[in-house]
C-alpha cells in the first residue's frame, strides 16, 4: 500500500512538472514569437538604409535630388495599405522593389536608380514592420507577399502600366518567392517576371541559423524554434511552413530571375541555388556575381543590369 502511494506521488510529481514545463516552454515560445514578428521595435529602420548605403559609398541625398519620388498607397486583401515611392519615368514598364530585412525602402535605391536610368517606372514599397507601412508584424513574406499583389494591381491598374516586374532583395526576394507562388498568371496582381536576389531560404531555417549562431541542429536552435513555432501557429495562425522559400517555390508559373552572390554569408549560394533548382517555372534563370550578400547591383551595377535585362528580353519584356 505504502509503494502504491510512493508511485502514486512520484506520478503525480512528474506530471505536475511536466505540465509546467509545457507551459514555460508555451510561454517562452510566446515571447520569442513576439520577438520575431517585433523585431524591428524601437529600430529607426529608416535611418539604417541610410546608414547601409553610406557604407556602401551611395549617396542617398543625390539620388533624392536627382529623381522626385510621389508617395502611393494600395490595399492589401487582408486591409493593409502598404506605402510606396513612385518614380514616374513615363514607361509601359513598371518594376516593384522589395527591401531585406531591417531596413526600409530607401535600401533599393541603387537599384531603383539602375532602372530609372534605363527608362523604367519604378515603386519601392514598405515592407511590413519596415518604414511607414502600418503592420508592425514581420512575417518573412507570408502576409507580407499581399502587399506585393496589391502594389502589382496598383500598378497595372490605377497607373496604366501594361508590365509589370517585382524585384526583391534578401528577405525581399523570400516576399517575392512567396508572392509569386501565391498568385495565378494572367490576373492583375501577377507580375509578368520576378526577380529574386539572395533570397532567404527560409522562415525557420533562418532562424534556426540565428539561434543556433550558425548550427541549426544545436539544443538552442531546435528548442526556440520549436517553441516559437507552436506558439506563432495556435496564437497567430502563422505557419512557418508557409514561409519556407525553398519549398514554396515549386509552386512559381511566372517567369523568374534568381540572383547568387557567391561570398555571401547570409544567405549562403547553395541555398539560393536550392530555391532556384526548386522553381517550377520553365521560364527561369539564373546569374551569379562575385559579390557579398546584394552587393552584386554595388560592385557591377552595369554587369547586373546587362544579366537582368537579358533575362527580361527573353521573357518577352
Amino acid at each position: 500500500m505504502k509503494k502504491n502511494k510512493i508511485i502514486k506521488a512520484s506520478a503525480i510529481t512528474l506530471g505536475v512538472i511536466a505540465f509546467l514545463g509545457a507551459a514555460g516552454s508555451f510561454a517562452f515560445g510566446g515571447f520569442i514569437a513576439d520577438k520575431i514578428l517585433h523585431q524591428n521595435a524601437g529600430k529607426d529602420t529608416h535611418n539604417n538604409s541610410i546608414k547601409q548605403l553610406e557604407i556602401w559609398g551611395y549617396d542617398t541625398a543625390d539620388f533624392e535630388s536627382r529623381y522626385n519620388g510621389t508617395e502611393v498607397k494600395a490595399e492589401a486583401a487582408d486591409g493593409n495599405k502598404v506605402p510606396g515611392t513612385l518614380f514616374d519615368m513615363g514607361s509601359d514598364t513598371c518594376v516593384i522593389l522589395v527591401h531585406g530585412a531591417g531596413g526600409d525602402r530607401v535600401c533599393t535605391y541603387p537599384l531603383a536608380e539602375e532602372y530609372l536610368k534605363r527608362g523604367y517606372d519604378v515603386i519601392a514599397i514598405d515592407q511590413r514592420g519596415s518604414g511607414n507601412n502600418p503592420d508592425d508584424r514581420v512575417t518573412f513574406g507570408i502576409c507580407e507577399k499581399l502587399d506585393v499583389e496589391a502594389m502589382v494591381a496598383y500598378a497595372r491598374v490605377t497607373l496604366g502600366n501594361s508590365k509589370v516586374i517585382v524585384h526583391g532583395q534578401s528577405m525581399g526576394a523570400q516576399t517575392t518567392v512567396l508572392y509569386a507562388a501565391n498568385v495565378t498568371p494572367g490576373t492583375a496582381g501577377a507580375a509578368d517576371a520576378v526577380i529574386c536576389d539572395s533570397p532567404v531560404p527560409g522562415m525557420e531555417l533562418i532562424l534556426k541559423e540565428m539561434f543556433g549562431d550558425g548550427d541549426t541542429d544545436s539544443f538552442m536552435a531546435v528548442y526556440l524554434t520549436g517553441t516559437s513555432k507552436i506558439f506563432m501557429r495556435l496564437a497567430y495562425g502563422i505557419d512557418f511552413a508557409d514561409g519556407d522559400t525553398i519549398a514554396k517555390a515549386s509552386g512559381i508559373r511566372i517567369p523568374t530571375l534568381v540572383i547568387c552572390s557567391d561570398k555571401d554569408e547570409v544567405c549562403l549560394p547553395e541555398q539560393v541555388c536550392a530555391v532556384y533548382d526548386n522553381i517550377a517555372c520553365e521560364d527561369k534563370a539564373i546569374i551569379h556575381f562575385d559579390s557579398a550578400h546584394i552587393e552584386g547591383v554595388i560592385d557591377d551595377p552595369e554587369g547586373y543590369m546587362n544579366g537582368v535585362e537579358n533575362f527580361l528580353k527573353n521573357a518577352g519584356m
